[in-house]
């Protein structure tokens, strides 16, 4: 009966975390950020912490690093994104035509007699229309309600400039949060804590890095394998792809589908070379990068990630859907081992998975 007793009140404890994550989701997400970000930046903080670099100047080497990084390619594609951005808006009403050509005339040879014709170019010029006649009752819309919302908009504001800052702490004090948090429980739970917290953060911090690591391949890979078959705009189309693979599941369908449009908005033969282009580096990513890269990170059936990324994308809208996977992930994590007193998890569960060595200290 405690041990029943027991596990009700932490399922009850955690339904009522959850709630309360909802209420203040706004702010929460400029939290998982941080945290996001943290992960990411451990392991080459970690690195120079092991070279006797103390540990602010490390954070500090690792936080202008991304930033050089990161504004160097920003630099170096966004003339050539606003570039193709520009001419794919210029060109797109001549290449609907061809599209709407090609695929009704695939039609009438397929179905003879069958009157479903599609008209892509009536559509767009709709949607365009829509949009100029709605435009100005939009942006008025917009202006009263971001008047309304001035609280909001600080706290957006204010929580763009604090994400490096809580990223920062959480890199300084990682050991003090892990303390407080275990003093939240009883001693005895004190093991299980540092198993759970450890499987987590080998969990999350390999996810978050493999699956950056995963787009940026999957981005040039698509932007040069277009670039290679002679379709235009490879390298929009190439930074859709490594987006959309932080998407689980349905990311790559959604990087496939605007490459194979305008691929045969073209001429079936670049149509035919695409779909070859994204098979193959399917199967790439599948059996090569994925096991590489990844590893076996979720330990979730796939209905479980389906409902997931559905719940997050409902209450967190596009953030939550990147965030629903990592986040059920380490839910499971402390559930088998705080609720199930699965301890063998640790062994079982996530491969490398012991706690990180001690850093040197200050």
């Amino acid at each position: 009966m405690q041990d029943f007793v027991r596990k009700t009140l932490f399922v009850v404890a955690v339904v009522l975390g959850l709630l309360f994550i909802y209420v203040i989701r706004g702010i929460f997400l400029y939290l998982a950020v941080a945290v996001l970000l943290a992960y990411l930046m451990y392991s080459p903080v970690k690195w120079l912490r092991n070279r006797r670099v103390p540990r602010g100047l490390a954070i500090l080497v690792v936080f202008v690093g991304v930033v050089v990084v990161v504004g160097g390619l920003i630099a170096v594609i966004s003339p050539i994104l606003y570039r193709e951005t520009t001419d794919l808006a210029r060109e797109l009403p001549a290449a609907l035509s061809r599209l709407e050509t090609r695929v009704n005339a695939f039609i009438e040879s397929t179905l003879p007699g069958s009157e479903t014709r599609l008209y892509f170019q009536d559509a767009f010029v709709q949607v365009v229309e829509n949009l100029k006649a709605n435009l100005p009752t939009a942006i008025e819309k917009s202006f009263r309600f971001v008047s309304r919302t001035i609280s909001g908009t600080v706290t957006f504001l204010l929580g763009l400039i604090l994400i490096p800052l809580m990223c920062y702490y959480f890199l300084v004090d990682a050991d003090k949060f892990k303390s407080a948090f275990k003093r939240l429980f009883p001693r005895h739970y004190n093991e299980r804590i540092e198993t759970t917290i450890s499987l987590m953060n080998v969990m999350l911090g390999n996810y978050v890095r493999g699956q950056l690591t995963l787009s940026l391949i999957m981005g040039v890979l698509v932007t040069l394998g277009l670039t290679a078959c002679g379709v235009k705009y490879a390298l929009l189309l190439g930074v859709i792809a490594g987006i959309a693979e932080l998407v689980p599941m349905v990311g790559p369908i959604i990087g496939f589908v605007p490459a194979a449009l305008l691929a045969l908005a073209t001429s079936p033969v670049k149509l035919l070379l695409v779909v070859i282009l994204y098979a193959g580096l399917h199967l790439l990513e599948n059996n090569v990068l994925v096991p590489r890269i990844m590893g076996r990170q979720m330990d979730l059936h796939p209905l479980t990630v389906i409902i997931a990324m559905m719940v997050g994308a409902q209450v967190f809208g596009l953030i939550g859907l990147l965030l629903a996977l990592p986040a059920t992930a380490a839910g499971k994590i402390a559930l088998n081992i705080l609720v199930f007193r699965r301890e063998e998890f640790a062994a079982a569960g996530v491969p490398g998975c012991g706690a990180a060595p001690a850093e040197p200290r200050d």
